[in-house]
This record gives structure tokens, C-alpha cells and sequence, in this order.
């Protein structure tokens, strides 16, 4: 029924239905956690590092979704809740654009996926606008500051590396988006928030 979907372009289609599979199979493989990265990404400083004290964290630590990831805009976190390899784990609590690296837990995955259930396939929108902004407030959600993930595209001056989802997201929202009066709650929230206290998560 996805395929029909009007409101997401095609790369966001495929996009949509290969993170759907990987929540799916981590519940069936009964995997508590499990780490998601895209193909066209850079890892920062010391990642492996920071992934193996992070597993460690997890073990003792119960949280739905890990951002790894920036898309270097403003956005609005809260006081972190520890400090991994100088990286901080503070609580997401606005939308912040993007799924190319991110833990999720089995929890959140099941959070996620009871949430579609109740969409009809039609009303399916892009991922990162379920996972980060949609059902943002039902799950805990934690921002790494600064992120050890970030798109290609945003660090190389080469335009190949542009990213062809973007760029067909760009041409379709504005034809497909309907917003709710909640929708202009939060643009104006956030607006609000990018000139006082939103910051930008940097890449490292």
C-alpha cells in the first residue's frame, strides 16, 4: 500500500521500508538494541570507541532512540544524562532532520511500529518525521552531542554527494503536506527557539 503513497517521494519510500524491516527483524530476533547507519555517512573521532562504551551504558540504562547523527541545525536538547568519550547523551526534544545513524531499542521499535498501525498507508510521511518529530514526546530519545554521524553531503563541496532523497523530499513537501494546527504550533515554537536557546549539534 506504501507504494501508492502520494506524499513520499521514492527514495523516501525505499528509505521508509528498509528501517521498517531492520525494527521488524530486531523484534523478531529478540535483539535489545540494535545500531542503524545509512550508506552515505561519515563517522567522527574515536566512534568505536564511543559505540563500545555506549553498549556497556545500554546494559545498565533503558532509552527508546540514540541520534547519533547531525544535520547541523538548530534544534533544542536538555542537560545530558552522561558523558560517554566526551560525548554527551542529552534528551532530544524538538525535530531533528535525519536517520542515517541512530540505536534504537527493541522498545522503540515496537513503539514506532504500534504507531503506523494506526496510519492508514496514504497518511505515511517521511521516517525521520515519525521517529524525531511525530511520537517524539512517547518515547525517550537522546541527542549525542557533538554527533559522531553526519551525511556526506553536508561536509563535501562535491554536489554528487547531494543526497537524492533530499532532493525529491524538497520538491514534493510542499505538494503533499497538509499541516495541522499542531504543525503551526511547532513552527512557531521552534521558530522562537532558533533566535534565544536552540543550538546546532557539530560534527566531530
Amino acid at each position: 500500500p506504501i507504494i501508492n503513497n502520494q506524499r513520499l517521494t521514492d527514495g523516501e519510500k525505499a528509505c521508509f521500508l528498509s528501517h521498517v524491516a531492520l525494527w521488524q527483524q530486531m523484534i523478531d530476533e529478540n535483539l535489545d538494541y540494535m545500531a542503524i547507519f545509512e550508506d552515505d555517512v561519515y563517522l567522527g573521532n574515536d566512534s568505536q570507541q564511543f559505540l563500545q562504551e555506549l553498549t556497556i551504558w545500554l546494559q545498565q540504562n533503558a532509552v527508546d532512540v540514540i541520534k547519533l547523527e547531525t544535520w547541523v541545525e538548530k534544534i533544542h536538547i536538555k542537560k545530558a544524562v552522561t558523558v560517554l568519550n566526551h560525548r554527551q547523551l542529552c534528551p532530544l526534544k524538538t525535530f531533528h532532520t535525519g536517520t542515517a545513524g541512530y540505536v534504537i531499542s527493541q522498545q522503540g521499535a515496537k513503539i514506532i511500529l504500534d504507531y503506523l498501525s494506526t496510519l492508514d498507508a496514504f497518511e505515511f510521511f517521511p521516517i525521520d518525521h515519525v521517529i524525531f518529530d511525530a511520537i517524539i514526546s512517547k518515547m525517550s530519545v537522546l541527542q549525542v552531542n557533538p554527533a559522531m554521524v553526519i551525511q556526506a553531503h553536508l561536509v563535501s563541496e562535491d554536489d554528487t554527494f547531494k543526497s537524492l532523497i533530499e532532493t525529491q523530499r524538497k520538491q514534493n513537501v510542499n505538494q503533499h503536506r497538509r499541516r495541522t494546527l499542531a504543525d503551526y504550533g511547532k513552527k512557531y515554537y521552534r521558530s522562537i527557539g532558533k533566535r534565544t536557546f536552540f543550538q546546532r549539534i557539530a560534527f566531530q
